[in-house]
């Protein structure tokens, strides 16, 4: 924490410095200070979770016609993982809408906001499979597709990988292990990331252990699913794999398999809808930047307002 700035009549500039300094401090920390006329009126998030209503260069409110796909994530911004639930404009990465929690009633919330004519222009919304936020969203948009996002599916699959990279582990002999360690990164790193030493040790490796070589190559085949041009063939090829899943005697990829196949639709919705998580993944990385440089959030008006802005200049 920056040391105390004891100010005189006349400021050096130093001491102006040092006033700033503090002043930002003041912000990230939420203090009356930092509560000027411009701010009063600013709701309390976390109490009301409204739709935002100022920000940008203009202080314009979200652009809420016309949506025609949304993206909705989570983020924790406190420490102790204090979440708020984030919406994004999918074509465009407005922020729409943040409020604080993550269960259902906090997005529904949202989407009260919303017109009958503007849920109705809704095509897609992008989600990852975990979460509480599919149900609000069939209830608010029976018209909409839920499409799962592909980054998100691709950590299931190097969760599987990785689960049988332990497996093995456990089951092999002491001289099978001494081939196994360290493999982490090689099993799971996309293979134009590996170098030629790597991409050898990992062809020793998978030569060596029969289950971490089907491992690995599910894995790779499921990235296959997402480069098809129509839905129907997306479906087929990941029906496809679930049964190459379910007849691998891999645990982990038989429970993967079982649970893309309930949601097949949401898994292959890329491909129809090519709602990808690139503009929350900006986000994410904006906000990141805005709470570092703060030194932490309490005031989450404070936050909406410089996430605001920054999503609306980006757009």
């Amino acid at each position: 924490m920056p040391a105390l700035c004891h100010h005189s009549p006349q400021r050096s500039p130093s001491d102006t410095g040092c006033h700033l300094a503090t002043h930002a401090h003041d912000q990230c920390l939420g203090s009356p200070r930092s509560r000027d006329p411009d701010r009063s009126n600013l709701r309390d998030l976390g109490q009301h979770g409204a739709p935002l209503r100022q920000g940008g260069s203009q202080g314009r409110p979200p652009a809420l016609d016309d949506l025609r796909t949304l993206l909705v994530d989570e983020k924790a911004v406190r420490r102790g993982h204090n979440y708020v639930t984030i919406v994004l404009n999918g074509d465009t990465g407005e922020l729409l809408y943040m409020a604080e929690g993550k269960k259902r009633e906090v997005l529904d919330r949202f989407f009260e906001q919303l017109s009958p004519e503007q849920k109705s222009s809704i095509e897609a919304v992008g989600i990852d499979r975990s979460g509480a936020y599919q149900s609000s969203i069939q209830a608010n948009l029976p018209g909409a597709a839920i499409v799962y996002d592909r980054f998100h599916l691709m950590m299931n699959l190097n969760q599987a990988v990785d689960q049988v990279r332990r497996q093995q582990w456990r089951e092999a002999s002491e001289q099978d292990r001494n081939v196994i360690k360290g493999s982490r990164f090689l099993l799971l790193a996309h293979a134009e990331n590996l170098s030629e030493t790597g991409e050898q040790k990992l062809q020793d490796l998978l030569r060596a252990n029969e289950g971490l070589s089907m491992a690995y190559q599910l894995k790779e085949q499921f990235k296959g699913i997402f480069q098809y041009q129509k839905q129907g063939w997306a479906l087929r090829a990941l029906d496809q794999w679930c049964a190459m899943a379910q007849a691998s005697d891999l645990s982990p990829f038989q429970r993967l398999a079982k649970g893309l196949m309930k949601q097949r639709e949401r898994v292959c919705g890329f491909v129809k809808h090519r709602l990808t998580s690139g503009k929350i993944e900006g986000f994410n990385n904006l906000l990141s930047r805005i709470i570092h440089r703060a030194c932490g959030i309490k005031d989450l008006d404070y936050l909406e307002l410089k996430l605001r802005n920054g999503s609306v200049m980006r757009s």
